[in-house]
């Protein structure tokens, strides 16, 4: 065998998740998301509406938007691993079946993240 390698090894894409799982999980679940809004059966209206929607009340009320954001995410990462994966399957149940709520999540931290970013930014 020469020693050119070609491809990538199971064992490496082990690693590389158990290193980087939040982001290969959040890609996975954006990339799905994304796959059935256009596909599914709610179509891509509703996404945006919930997008848009939660966006507005994640600038209107950043505090609040916030604390519930840290609430969930504390919520999530007290429970123990198996409960974690089980959380992490429904969500992704939920981005197959109802790609809305997702981009409703995804509305509410960038409406949060934006207000942020603004107001950090006049600060100076």
């Amino acid at each position: 065998m020469d020693g050119n390698k070609k491809g990538v090894s199971v064992k490496e894409i082990e690693e590389f998740t158990k290193k980087h799982r939040y982001e290969v999980f959040f890609c996975a679940l954006f990339v799905l998301t994304c796959i059935f809004s256009l596909a599914g059966h709610f179509g891509t209206g509703w996404s945006i509406f919930f997008a848009m929607g939660a966006a507005i009340i994640g600038t209107i009320f950043p505090t609040k938007s916030d604390a519930l954001l840290k609430s969930v995410f504390k919520f999530i990462f007290k429970q123990d691993k198996t409960i974690q994966i089980v959380l992490g399957a429904v969500s992704l149940l939920l981005a197959i079946f109802m790609p809305f709520i997702i981009f409703l999540v995804i509305g509410l931290i960038g409406g949060r993240m934006m207000n942020m970013m603004a107001s950090d930014s006049t600060k100076s």
